[in-house]
């Protein structure tokens, strides 16, 4: 859970860190560097900038994450020999430690360690460690691979000599022990005497005094006087206690003989011929080795016990029953519950996103394309338009020609001065860049000085009110047009 909000709160800290520098930055480069006189509305680059922000925060972060991850292990898997072991192992361990940062979101951190594990474990036993560090390494690869012998010998190694264990390791031991099909009979013997001592006889001891039995441990007559009378006297007939009774003879135990019935129950009765045939077949070599007086006997016996369930049979199943065998038909895979339908059709869904996750990268890469062409061309379509249509809509200048002089009667015309030179071209260049920029009725007029000179004034529109003159001289200066204006009222002839 940790690692999930982490994962969360840093993408999310990271999208807004870039939004704030990087989101802002580039409207500020746009409106005031790269268009300063040009007016559009930016909502398409907003949205764009969000998208890049968050792409970055959310997934750039995590390819990098990964990039590390994947260059790290692949350092540690190329290590020359002369390299000391060491340091191999902190790197490991390096790499271990890094799966659980926020690169990675919980469930992909623990696929990306249990391979480092494996890869870690690996190593070690290459190098033949076997101290504490290592021990804890075999035991997680152990975890993730039971299947797998190398290491589980390592951990058995450990448990030898040791008969002080705490529940938690003997646990272990169990699964150790059945993932090897309890081979090792050091540990089992180990393990038979612990339970003897405890007078412990469970389920999960079973399997054990079983194993002891079938490699004729030392403990053998113990464990006989503490299994078998408990098993006949609840006159048991599962696996465990049939393999039990088997083996009973076999060890030269004067008890054998109290087993010889109950094997002969289970051949009758045909308990495991469906289900176990090779238990079945082994009960049917030791009831045909019986006495024929004592086979016809529990021949009979049996048939009788079949004949009297049969007149007595009652109805088996009721409502209650029928329930409880639907929930175990589901249980054990006969058919489908509403929520494993969910669950296949939803892990049908993500291979498929996983699928889609796997050509990510070369999706993206066309996304972010588009969506910068995108951006491209809506700025310059703006740019055009700014080009081709008078800046303002409000103040717009009065083109005289088009316009009545009955307009200008009552108030006059007013125009505004931008500009006055003593040189013919630098009034001319002045012209020329208004009119790039847009401004339309751009003239000029001339004046002679006291002195002499000639006086070239930059003149902008004909207004009709003093009011819509400095309108527009505002929107001009606010765009940057122009940095100096004055108001002048025209009489009219």
């Amino acid at each position: 859970m940790y690692q999930a909000l982490k994962y969360i709160f840093v993408r999310i800290g990271i999208s807004l860190f870039l939004l704030f520098t990087f989101g802002f930055s580039a409207l500020y480069f746009i409106h005031e560097v790269a268009l300063p006189i040009a007016t559009f509305d930016d909502f398409f680059i907003q949205w764009a900038l969000l998208v890049i922000c968050l792409f970055i925060g959310i997934f750039a972060y995590g390819l990098v994450g990964e990039q590390k991850f994947y260059n790290s292990l692949h350092k540690l898997m190329n290590f020359p020999s002369a390299v000391k072991s060491e340091e191999v192992v902190d790197g490991f361990q390096l790499v271990l430690d890094f799966t659980y940062t926020s690169y990675f979101y919980p469930s992909k951190g623990k696929r990306l360690r249990d391979d480092v594990i494996l890869k870690f474990a690996n190593y070690l036993l290459f190098t033949g460690r076997n101290d504490n560090r290592a021990q804890k390494i075999y035991l997680k690869a152990f975890l993730l691979r039971p299947e797998d012998s190398s290491y589980r010998t390592p951990l058995l190694s450990v448990f030898k000599e040791d008969d002080n264990l705490t529940k938690e390791e003997v646990d272990l031991l169990l699964v150790i022990l059945k993932a090897g099909d309890y081979s090792d009979d050091v540990i089992v013997n180990n393990l038979a005497s612990l339970f003897l001592k405890q007078r412990l006889f469970l389920n999960k001891s079973e399997p054990i005094f079983l194993a002891a039995l079938k490699n004729k441990s030392e403990h053998l007559k113990e464990i006989v006087a503490l299994v078998l009378p408990q098993l006949l006297r609840a006159n048991r007939l599962d696996s465990f206690a049939v393999k039990f009774y088997l083996e009973v003879p076999r060890s030269d135990i004067s008890e054998g003989s109290q087993c010889f019935e109950m094997i002969a129950r289970a051949y009758c009765e045909k308990t495991w011929k469906d289900v176990d045939n090779t238990l079945h077949q082994r009960c049917e070599e030791v009831f045909q080795s019986l006495d024929y007086k004592f086979r016809s006997d529990m021949l009979r016996k049996v048939a009788e016990s079949n004949l009297s369930s049969k007149i007595h049979q009652l109805k088996l199943l009721n409502a209650s029953d029928l329930r409880l065998l639907k929930k175990l038909k589901i249980q054990m895979g006969l058919s489908m519950s509403f929520f494993e339908l969910f669950g296949r059709t939803y892990k049908k869904l993500l291979s498929f996103f996983r699928i889609l996750a796997s050509k990510f990268l070369m999706i993206r890469t066309w996304f972010f394309v588009l969506v910068i062409i995108s951006i491209t061309s809506l700025i310059y379509r703006e740019w055009q338009t700014q080009q081709s249509v008078f800046v303002g809509e409000k103040g717009q200048a009065v083109d005289t020609n088009n316009k009545r002089p009955n307009a200008f009667k009552k108030g006059g015309i007013h125009t505004l001065q931008v500009a006055a030179f003593t040189s013919s071209r630098q009034a001319s260049d002045l012209i020329d860049s208004l009119k790039q920029k847009g401004v339309r009725d751009v003239y000029q007029v001339t004046t002679k000085r006291k002195s002499g000179e000639t006086w070239y004034k930059i003149r902008v529109g004909r207004f009709d009110s003093k009011e819509k003159a400095q309108m527009f001289a505002g929107q001009l200066f606010e765009q940057k047009t122009i940095k100096n204006y004055f108001v002048i009222s025209l009489p009219i002839n």
